[in-house]
């Protein structure tokens, strides 16, 4: 009896041995599996955070490159719209000094302006500190309906005068009108009081000298060559 006892607890302490050990495999393979799962957790927040990292510095890149293409079209943009802004030189129609009593003609007065009512006036005075430079001081418009007035001619400057002229070939007369007045006067109608200009082809010492490459011809002939220009500055 005494055997068979010892022989249980033996068999009952051996039972609790493989019960415990069993019990330790499972908390090893827990804390495995526990461990297993931080080290690829750990993996995949590396992962995003590289992920992460490589889409801010592609934004980041993306922004840069947009800022400098927007700098450089602005850029161009300025530049196209400098040129575009450049002074143009351009045609001036003179053909007498101090004479108002030509038609189609184009006349500088720096002693009394003398044209009609039918005729464009435009005053011209200088710039101070700017040599060789001319505002519009005044202008009379009577091309359509002749109510224009003469004007003063500044100190130191002096008076432009156009007229369109008549076209009295039908009784066999002279035809005064010409394409270079019409184009000037057109111009001459777009401008206003405070606009600047310098010229070229005006006698503005003895106020004599026509601008022409073709002397000897009227001012009428269609063969005629005004070689003044102008250019609006301001």
């Amino acid at each position: 009896m005494k055997k068979l006892t010892v022989l249980l607890l033996a068999l009952a302490m051996l039972c609790t041995c493989f019960a415990l050990a069993a019990c330790g495999d499972d908390g090893d393979t827990s804390s495995a599996d526990s461990s297993a799962a931080s080290t690829e957790s750990s993996a995949s927040g590396a992962s995003s955070a590289t992920s992460t990292a490589s889409s801010a510095a592609s934004s980041a890149s993306s922004a840069a490159s947009s800022a400098a293409s927007s700098e450089a079209s602005s850029e161009a943009s300025s530049a196209t719209s400098s040129e575009a802004a450049a002074p143009t030189e351009k045609p001036l129609w003179l053909t007498h000094y101090n004479n108002g009593t030509v038609e189609g003609s184009g006349v500088v007065y720096n002693e009394t302006d003398t044209a009609g009512g039918w005729w464009l006036h435009v005053a011209f005075k200088p710039v101070d500190g700017e040599d060789g430079v001319y505002e519009i001081a005044e202008i009379t418009n009577g091309i359509a309906d002749g109510s224009a007035a003469v004007v003063a001619v500044p100190e130191g400057g002096f008076v432009y005068a156009l007229n369109t002229g008549n076209n009295y070939t039908s009784t066999g007369g002279i035809n005064y009108t010409s394409t270079s007045c019409n184009n000037m006067i057109a111009d001459a109608q777009t401008w206003k009081v405070g606009d600047k200009f310098t010229f070229t082809g005006i006698d503005l010492e003895d106020f004599t000298e026509v601008p022409t490459s073709t002397e000897g011809t009227d001012w009428y002939d269609p063969s005629y060559v005004c070689t003044a220009t102008y250019t609006k500055v301001g």
